[in-house]
């Protein structure tokens, strides 16, 4: 995302952004931004907003005018009135502040937000051109950029930022306006070039209703903050368009299908040269590590480790906090000299210019039809990623839509994103009732709408997708569907899988027998983390095929590696459910070819010809079988948690139509699909207390840890101490918490433990994989040449790598190449391909070079979706502020033995450009906070129903209200 948000506790970050700012020899302002070229620092944040009208007892601050020190630590340090030092608003309470609980426990109150820092960052290649142009050059670059962010502030005045008040927030306000400060910084933490701003909006401003000052709306901003980072990329690239004739091309992403947008002509080597991540200090603590061993014998331990990572910060720290930006244009030029002939450089950025050859769109130019079709792109792109959606999700996707459009101003692109977007919800089901109509008329804005909502947070889905869970309802309760016979399930109870050597335990096998038995076309089997329903699975199957035969099971699973993992737990077939509906959305066309067979074979003689027609008509009818149902046929979706609404669609309704039955395994607290779900919580739902459910964990080898995972299942957040007592809690900054993650994972694999490590972004599972190599490397295990990948990273004999794509035309001799496998390297060739192995099955394939740099990836750390299903020893997992419920308990239930946790203390959304300063919690708090933040994805159904409760309940005070302001008569 191009526009960060992070929030500020009182205090934090007001240090940060003072150091960097340049002391200027000379009195008076600066004349501009040249005057900061040979100066140590950045220049003076700079006052923005319409809410600084309000301030100074109302004679208002000039926008654009320098912040003081003084000003800063009153904003952000106390809440105050920079100018004046009064109060604005309530008065927050002091940092430290303790507390009782409600169980009697002493606890440390939270500090208080201060402000939000959005920080808008110039997408690499303007960044790049940025620091190679000449002065002038340089000069409109950073002035598109500004005024770029300062048109999205005014656009997150009039449509996002605003307050609440009444009872727990109930009414919606509008503000006046925001208070707010902008701090330009030239590079990231590793000195490459990376223009971009922080933008600290104080977390207080005017009520339009009063003009009492109140706290910002943080759930309406944040819930927006994707839409204005979108919005700041599309006015950015138009001002640089408009101004310098600069033209722009898409490339993909790898885990993404959302293009990215570049400057024309800067080229992805150039960009990748300036976008390295720091590793001085990794490489001084290397270093360190080395002495260590050669003079003791011995590695460090993991506090030692964290010892000498600071003193290799100490040891490559620069003698001054800041240079000047001469300085690192200097040395940026420098390292451009390999891609860019020296000297040449500032012509090779004119030379960008000129390459837009199209006229600047005003909104008129865009015909209605084609903004309705393009509101049809977008509701469809938005619904098949989530089930419900609201108006910032539309907004947000229009502008990514519009990227490669060029518009003369701010005011028509803004135009038009907000006319698609409503052509968009005019396209859409709106799942939240309207307000009833005797609200009174202080509580509608003067669009007529109710502020006991917050602006644009109306629900929407799709008929589509509303009509697919009905459907789905409906199946889960018809109980027409096939059943195994009396004699099969008096025996259940003695039946013990293939495969396996145990019977099932008492309440396994009445969940077995609920299912077999039941009738119902669409079943569930819910159970959390390590409470054995793979096994129940397998009992399952015994049980269909000892009724129907061999062969009535089929097994599916959202992704080909789950599929995997169920054929192992199953002993059947299995194949992905994308995969699955490909091949049988074709059935009416294989039908057709069986027909013509048969028909054919009825009218042959036999002969030669016709046993030869008889082959071809069997293995046209196998073909059919594998990819349709058959009647009495039993269909197990495992982790249908997270599998796609319409994908169980559409194969409960073939199921439905040939007399097959679907069963859905899962958790409903696990990890959501990549596209629209929720369908599986909702079955669960429907079902109550008769849902099938296994309620016993087995996994942990701690009966603590057995009731823990439980509760952290169920959102509870108190259990956050539990974890804490245990000893599973480690925490502190990101380098020190990947240090003792990675410490434990090493001692884990020498003593012969599986062992995982785990995070949700795929950054530190990219740092976390090269930490590991590089160990490998040092010691021997690794060589240290090989093929370099598309992240970065190399890869040679002896690693372990993951392929994440599948490729069925890749063979091995048990199947072919899946997305999720692990593989350990075994010979690389010259021309980039490599041999791999499987060390689980012994399973061999040769990866070609063109997909060894796609799509491999080294594979000692993992995410959490890809660990999702996966049971070892040991699991370290890497939190942060960012984490919500559904990875961590994914990431705390892998290990049998061990699920450590360590938390990154330091509120820090982009590692990247924060450089340092910030706020530092306490590890229970953040631990707590992401326990209370759920990410799972509700059913529009559900939505719907709860939208619907929220605003009855709403109506039926105001009807109360309105009957006594009746009693009270003329005189209320």
């Amino acid at each position: 995302m191009t526009m960060s948000i992070r929030r500020m506790t009182l205090g934090a970050g007001y240090r940060y952004l003072m150091s960097s700012v340049a002391r200027m020899d000379e009195a008076g302002p600066a004349r501009g931004l040249t005057d900061y070229y040979a100066a140590k620092g950045t220049p003076p944040g700079t006052f923005l907003g319409a809410g600084l009208a309000g301030l100074d007892d109302g004679r208002g601050v000039v926008g654009g005018s320098p912040v003081s020190e003084e000003a800063l630590w009153r904003m952000l340090g106390m809440l105050r009135d920079p100018v004046t030092g009064q109060a604005l608003g309530r008065l927050p309470r002091g940092r430290g502040t303790v507390f009782v609980d409600h169980v009697g426990r002493v606890r440390k109150a939270p500090a208080s937000v201060a402000g939000f820092d959005l920080t808008f960052s110039a997408p690499k290649s303007v960044s790049v051109a940025w620091a190679l142009a000449d002065e002038p050059t340089r000069g409109r670059i950073h002035a598109a950029h500004r005024r770029a962010l300062e048109q999205v502030i005014a656009y997150g005045e009039a449509q996002v930022f605003a307050t609440r008040s009444g009872h727990a927030g109930a009414v919606s306000e509008d503000v006046r306006g925001i208070v707010a400060t902008a701090f330009d910084h030239w590079d990231s933490r590793a000195g490459d070039p990376q223009l971009h701003t922080h933008v600290v909006v104080l977390n207080r401003a005017q009520s339009v209703v009063g003009g009492a000052w109140k706290t910002l709306d943080s759930k309406a901003l944040f819930a927006a903050s994707v839409g204005m980072s979108e919005l700041y990329n599309g006015l950015l690239a138009d001002e640089l368009t408009r101004d310098l004739g600069w033209a722009w091309v898409p490339e993909t992403r790898r885990r993404s299908q959302v293009p990215k947008w570049e400057v024309d002509g800067v080229t992805a080597e150039l960009r990748d040269e300036f976008s390295q991540r720091s590793t001085a200090i990794e490489t001084a603590k290397d270093q360190l590590v080395k002495e260590f061993v050669a003079a003791r014998g011995r590695p460090p331990s993991a506090p030692e480790v964290i010892k000498l990572r600071q003193q290799a910060t100490l040891a490559t720290r620069p003698e001054k906090d800041v240079k000047p930006l001469n300085d690192l244009i200097s040395r940026w030029r420098g390292r451009a000299d390999p891609f860019l002939d020296a000297g040449r450089q500032e012509r090779w950025v004119a030379a960008l210019g000129g390459r837009h050859t199209q006229r600047l769109l005003i909104a008129g130019d865009l015909e209605e039809g084609m903004l309705r079709d393009l509101a049809g792109v977008v509701v469809q792109t938005v619904a098949d990623k989530r089930p419900t959606f609201t108006r910032a999700n539309l907004l947000a996707e229009t502008s990514r839509q519009l990227a490669g459009v060029r518009f003369v101003t701010a005011t028509h692109r803004v135009a038009v994103t907000e006319h698609v977007a409503t052509l968009a919800t005019e396209r859409s089901v709106m799942l939240t009732p309207a307000e009833p109509d005797l609200l009174p008329e202080h509580l509608r804005r003067p669009d007529g709408t109710s502020r006991l909502r917050a602006r644009n947070s109306e629900v929407y889905a799709t008929a589509e997708i509303l009509d697919a869970e009905a459907r789905l309802l409906e199946a889960g309760r018809a109980t027409d569907g096939p059943v195994v016979g009396s004699a099969v399930a008096a025996r259940l109870g003695q039946l013990v899988a293939p495969g396996k050597n145990h019977l099932l335990s008492a309440e396994q096998a009445i969940a077995v027998a609920a299912i077999v038995t039941s009738g119902r076309a669409l079943d569930v089997l819910v159970g959390p983390a390590g409470s054995g329903k793979s096994s129940a699975m397998a009992v399952v199957r015994a049980a269909w095929e000892a009724h129907y035969g061999r062969g009535a099971v089929v097994g599916l699973a959202p992704s080909a590696a789950a599929a995997e993992v169920l054929a192992d737990a199953v002993g059947v077939p299995t194949e992905n459910t994308a995969k699955w509906i490909t091949e049988n959305r074709r059935t009416p066309e294989r039908a057709k070819v069986v027909q013509d067979y048969a028909a054919r074979l009825a009218r042959a003689y036999p002969s030669v010809a016709t046993r030869q027609l008889q082959l071809r008509a069997r293995a046209a009818y196998e073909e059919y079988a594998c990819w349709s149902l058959q009647q009495g046929q039993l269909v197990i979706i495992d982790e249908a948690s997270m599998a796609a609404t319409k994908h169980l669609d559409h194969i409960t309704t073939h199921a439905r139509q040939v007399g097959a039955k679907v069963l859905l395994v899962g958790d409903w607290a696990q990890l959501s699909p990549v596209q629209a779900g929720g369908a599986f919580k909702l079955l669960a739902d429907d079902r109550g207390a008769d849902a099938p459910t296994l309620r016993e964990v087995h996994r942990f080898n701690h009966e603590w840890e057995r009731d823990a995972s439980m509760q952290l299942r169920l959102g509870n957040a108190d259990i956050a101490h539990t974890y804490v007592a245990n000893g599973r809690i480690e925490y502190g900054s990101r380098e020190d918490m990947l240090d003792l993650l990675f410490d434990a994972w090493l001692t884990d694999t020498q003593a012969g433990r599986t062992s995982l490590m785990l995070a949700v972004d795929t950054q530190t599972v990219t740092d976390l994989n090269q930490r590991a190599r590089g160990h490998l490397v040092r010691a021997g295990h690794v060589i240290a040449e090989g093929v370099r990948l598309a992240d970065g990273s190399t890869v040679g004999v002896g690693d372990l790598i993951v392929t994440r794509r599948n490729q069925r035309s890749l063979a091995t001799d048990r199947g072919w190449v899946k997305n999720g496998n692990d593989w350990m390297v075994t010979e690389v060739h010259e021309d980039g391909s490599m041999a791999v192995t499987r060390a689980a099955t012994g399973t061999s394939a040769i990866l070609p070079a063109e997909y060894v740099r796609e799509h491999v990836e080294l594979g000692y750390a993992s995410t959490a979706h890809r660990a999702q299903g996966r049971t070892v020893d040991a699991a370290h997992a890497y939190l942060n502020a960012a984490t919500t419920l559904e990875p961590l308990y994914v990431m705390a239930t892998r290990g049998r033995d061990i699920n450590q946790l360590y938390i990154d203390i330091a509120d820090d959304p982009d590692n990247a450009i924060q450089h340092g300063g910030l706020d530092h919690a306490d590890s229970a708090d953040v631990l707590r906070r992401i326990v209370e933040t759920s990410s799972v994805e509700l059913s529009a159904t559900q939505v719907r129903h709860d939208e619907h409760a929220a605003t009855r309940s709403r109506e039926r005070e105001w009807r109360s209200l309105h009957v006594a302001l009746d009693r009270v008569g003329p005189h209320r």
